[in-house]
């Protein structure tokens, strides 16, 4: 069939697809628009490298000075109590049993890139929000940020894990990774959280009392 051009909204009442047919007459679907208005994008690539695959680019170019925003936006309403958990994004990588990355694999990445331009202003790769209005509660256990370590060799984690890896900082005398001066009492000082830094492991020391000696 060839190329069709509409002037107007196209309208489906059961849905949208695109499919893909193979040379036996077997179609795919790769996009579905369901008539709810749920959305399945399925997408597979065998590339070796070479160019990045993304199946999915939004791109938005701000260039009105005092706009706002230029964001993609997801966002999840519940006024109902909601079963074990809620989001409103979700970002995931599964791999394999031959699946690997040879650099930095991860779920989700954000990267900011700075210019001589951002002279002043406050910038953020992640900012996080917790709104909090009149009357609000803070639930059984509240937090700016939630991680966990799951599944059945969860153990081998806490062996070799860390639980930040900082990269790209080095150390130094009113450094943001700062290297002067030592504690001198230590006797409330109990646990410590493994981070790496660079190349080096270090630990960041935890108190389980806030009565700390001068």
């Amino acid at each position: 069939m060839a190329n069709t051009t509409f002037s107007g909204p196209v309208r489906s009442e059961g849905g949208f697809e695109v499919v893909d047919k193979s040379s036996t007459g077997v179609y795919t679907t790769s996009l579905d628009i369901a008539s709810d208005g749920s959305i399945d994008l399925t997408y597979s690539s065998a590339s070796t490298g070479g160019t990045n695959i993304e199946p999915v680019v939004v791109e938005n170019t701000m260039t009105g000075a005092g706009g706002l925003a230029g964001r993609s936006r997801f966002q999840l309403n519940a006024d109902a109590a909601l079963g074990s958990y809620s989001n409103a994004l979700k970002a995931i990588t599964v791999y394999g049993a031959s699946g690997s990355t040879s650099g930095l694999g991860s779920a989700a990445v954000m990267e900011m890139t700075m210019s001589a331009g951002t002279s002043s202003g406050t910038y953020a790769p992640v900012e996080v929000e917790l709104n909090m209005p009149a009357n609000a509660s803070t639930g059984t256990a509240t937090s700016l940020f939630y991680t966990s370590v799951n599944g059945d060799d969860a153990s081998t984690f806490d062996d070799n894990g860390f639980v930040m890896n900082i990269a790209g900082l080095t150390a130094g005398s009113s450094k943001a990774f700062a290297s002067n001066g030592s504690i001198g009492n230590v006797d409330e000082i109990t646990h410590g959280l493994k981070v790496k830094i660079g190349s080096e492991t270090y630990y960041l020391l935890l108190a389980n009392a806030a009565n700390f000696a001068d």
